[in-house]
């Protein structure tokens, strides 16, 4: 139990989060070293190539798994999921410039709601765009999974979908890159 109502399913949620930040730290350190060894900053062993290509491997593959239970998440709400008015707990807009990368609004919003068993639940959820007059103490309509009430979205689309898009083409380039470490190192 949490202030001010039912917190549910926090450990699901903490150990996804934590997989798809390891899967991110590992595709960042894989792609660091792709970029020192092609532009022949560092020159890796043949174990040296394997590991990396190793670590690549393992960052595609949490990365997968972090694309599919988003896309899982997504499906369900869209099948199963029920329309209900939150109110608006607090609003978080920021601007991110990743270089070479992505540049735009990230907007994270947490909301409070009534699922339809009684319960106050406490969700949020981050949207790629402006917040675009929401305001915090404001009514917004959301779609939630009654199976898992903190699994929620915005009505009128799930911003998990673009996230999958990213964390898919992700998964290959660290694949890719998982190839191309293991060809060097047998060359």
């Amino acid at each position: 139990m949490q202030e001010g109502g039912l917190s549910v399913g926090p450990s699901v949620t903490s150990l996804r989060r934590v997989m798809g930040y390891a899967g991110a730290g590992l595709g960042f350190l894989a792609c660091l070293a792709w970029t020192l060894v092609t532009a022949k900053v560092i020159v890796l062993s043949a174990g040296g190539l394997l590991v990396a290509a190793v670590v690549s491997v393992v960052g595609a593959a949490a990365c997968g798994a972090e694309l599919a239970g988003r896309l899982k998440s997504a499906a369900r709400l869209r099948t199963q999921g029920r329309i209900t008015d939150a109110t608006i707990v607090s609003l978080r807009e920021r601007y991110v410039s990743i270089p070479s990368g992505f540049n735009g609004w990230v907007t994270t919003v947490k909301v409070s709601f009534t699922d339809a068993s009684g319960h106050l639940i406490n969700a949020g959820y981050t949207s790629h765009e402006r917040a675009e007059g929401k305001r915090e103490g404001q009514p917004v309509q959301i779609v939630y999974d009654p199976s898992r009430p903190v699994s929620i979205a915005p009505v009128g689309g799930d911003p998990r979908v673009i996230d999958a898009f990213f964390l898919g083409l992700g998964s290959a380039v660290l694949a890719g890159i998982a190839v191309y470490f293991a060809v060097r190192a047998f060359d």
